[in-house]
């Protein structure tokens, strides 16, 4: 996109061309998760996963069903400890009941629910709609009604937060937590702008981040004593609102504060573990980053080695901009002290349903 807005136009718009109909494709793809011996969750993306048309969607989630259903029969025959991993969870990523909730409509919502009812009989447990509010206005009476009809539907709505300078300052996504909690919106990843030139206008440095990651978590860190609580929440994803009212009512909190923070990183995948290495003669950052060592990586993840990024923006420009902003600059001037990150463990409630039987330790799909 970086390259077409700027008229550079190199690609070949032939190789561009599908070589096989999608009917065909589907088919190759559903192959690789039935083969997979790990693979337990699969996310809907795109683009936007429900930009699909319903019917289309449906073919979709139907190829899904028919795959998972296949690989829990292929396990009768395997013995303990050659098993492959079953499907537990599926996810959809969309912004639609963000800005365009007049697509969850009730034919849609129709479908989801469908689904969910027969994937639950081949051990599919948890059924997730990922979205991406970034403001508390975006919680229009429209974006209300379509998160009502999801949550009706049977299917967890959690927030994907992308951190950018606007939604960066203070107290911002303190209330968007809120409000979200309010309509049964579980907060999940506060995702981290990629430092990329072309994103320059929208990068809050990871300084920031971090230091919203501990102040959150002074007022809406939920306790390991309530863990075997909210792990419940998606068998019960019709009462998320009275449920994440009840929890915040006993547990003294204003908000359920974000899962984690995250940056995605080429080939290293999601993690904000990370350590400031140097300053470039602009006062730009420079952060080696690790990857996530709270959960399970194949065995090629320590050939790949430590990723390197330059932030985009000082913090002297980032408080600059936030002045233009009408932010008091004063209040911000301690994240010069952030120099280090580290990746949270997952709050319960994302946890993997537990197997009855254990899975084979090989590994599939790990060909570079």
């Amino acid at each position: 996109m970086y390259d077409f807005q700027g008229g550079r136009l190199n690609f070949n718009l032939d190789k561009l061309v599908p070589g096989e109909k999608w009917n065909e494709k589907l088919k190759k793809l559903m192959y690789y998760f039935e083969e997979d011996t790990q693979l337990r969750d699969i996310l809907i993306t795109g683009g936007d996963g429900l930009m699909s048309s319903d019917q289309s969607l449906k073919n979709l989630l139907d190829e899904i069903y028919e795959m998972a259903l296949r690989k829990v029969k292929r396990n009768e025959s395997l013995p303990e400890g050659e098993k492959l991993a079953e499907f537990v969870r599926v996810r959809i990523g969309s912004r639609l009941p963000v800005y365009l909730p007049q697509r969850i409509s009730l034919n849609l919502v129709k479908i989801l629910k469908e689904f969910k009812e027969k994937a639950l009989e081949v051990g599919i447990k948890q059924f997730v709609i990922q979205t991406h509010y970034e403001s508390p206005m975006e919680v229009t009476p429209e974006s209300s009604i379509a998160i009502q009809r999801l949550i009706a539907a049977g299917w967890t709505v959690t927030n994907q937060l992308v951190f950018t300078a606007a939604a960066s300052r203070r107290g911002h996504s303190a209330k968007l937590r809120k409000v979200l909690n309010d309509i049964g919106v579980l907060p999940y990843y506060t995702f981290t702008v990629k430092g990329y030139m072309e994103n320059n206008a929208g990068f809050a440095p990871n300084a920031r981040v971090v230091q919203e990651q501990l102040e959150e978590k002074l007022a809406g860190q939920i306790e390991e004593k309530y863990d075997d609580d909210i792990r419940k929440f998606p068998e019960e994803a019709n009462m998320m609102v009275e449920n994440i009212e009840a929890l915040r009512r006993f547990a003294a909190l204003p908000f359920l504060a974000t899962d984690r923070s995250v940056l995605n990183l080429p080939g290293v995948g999601k993690s904000m573990t990370f350590r400031m290495i140097g300053i470039t003669r602009y006062g730009r950052r420079i952060l080696e980053f690790d990857h996530d060592e709270t959960r399970r990586h194949s065995p090629i993840i320590h050939k790949l080695g430590k990723v390197i990024i330059i932030e985009s923006k000082s913090i002297h420009e980032y408080l600059m901009q936030l002045e233009e902003m009408g932010e008091d600059r004063e209040d911000y001037n301690g994240l010069y002290g952030y120099s280090l990150g580290q990746t949270e463990h997952r709050v319960s409630v994302y946890d993997y349903p537990e197997y009855e039987f254990q899975v084979t330790n090989s590994m599939t799909n790990l060909e570079v």
